[in-house]
């Protein structure tokens, strides 16, 4: 569903360091995905929704389903930039040769 390349198509750059690279982005996407909840909660109390508990907690889950694509490639793109730098002269090189 939200499958990373393994490289990059313009510089050869190269994605995953080891084999369980993105184990760590899990963790992110629970953050990113606690954030999501919060947010939909205060949005719910903002608009002044009177749905219940299982309500609150049914639009909760329901958000998290529909952006779960989302949050898959947040957490993965926010884990990578701890680790890759970006270069603006490589970049330009490599938009250059494309």
């Amino acid at each position: 569903m939200n499958k990373v390349r393994d490289t990059c198509p313009s510089c050869g750059l190269k994605y995953k360091l080891e084999p369980s690279f993105y184990y760590g982005s899990m963790y992110v996407s629970y953050g990113v995905g606690v954030a999501i909840a919060v947010a939909a909660y205060v949005l719910i109390y903002l608009l002044g929704l009177d749905l219940g508990i299982a309500g609150i907690f049914g639009v909760i889950v329901g958000t998290l389903i529909l952006l779960m694509p989302f949050i898959g490639a947040v957490s993965k793109s926010i884990w990578a930039n701890f680790f890759f730098n970006y270069d603006e002269e490589y970049a330009q090189k490599a938009r250059e040769n494309t």
